[in-house]
């Protein structure tokens, strides 16, 4: 018998199960390094998140703003886009958005990027 039906709860809750145990792998000293990072030098926009994660279930706000301050403005951006998927009548307000939100996380990287930044994480 199957009781969950939406699909949108199957996916969106084996991808939480998913972050939650790369969570609990990386606190036992387990995990990966980027990849992005490790060739290039480069800190990539999801640099830091996991340690942003790690300092928010601790408690630590201003850490996780520290290590990864896009990963705190995720959540609200991604209902944004589902809002304007859902509601809008015009597909272009979507494709607005996530043309912002492209360009939003470009200059989000180079700002990370540049030497002394207050957004690259420790």
């Amino acid at each position: 018998m199957n009781v969950i039906k939406s699909n949108f709860v199957k996916q969106y809750g084996l991808l939480a199960a998913l972050g939650v145990s790369y969570l609990a792998i990386s606190a036992l000293g387990f995990g990966f390094r980027c990849p992005i990072h490790s060739l290039t030098g480069f800190l990539c926009p999801g640099c830091g998140s996991t340690r942003s994660a790690r300092a928010l279930l601790t408690g630590d706000l201003q850490l996780a703003i520290h290590n990864n301050a896009l990963l705190l403005a995720a959540p609200a951006l991604m209902g944004i886009g589902f809002l304007l998927n859902k509601y809008s009548k015009k597909r272009m307000w979507l494709y607005a958005f996530l043309s912002l939100l492209v360009i939003v996380v470009v200059i989000f990287t180079i700002f990370r990027n540049q030497p002394g930044s207050e957004l690259a994480p420790l």
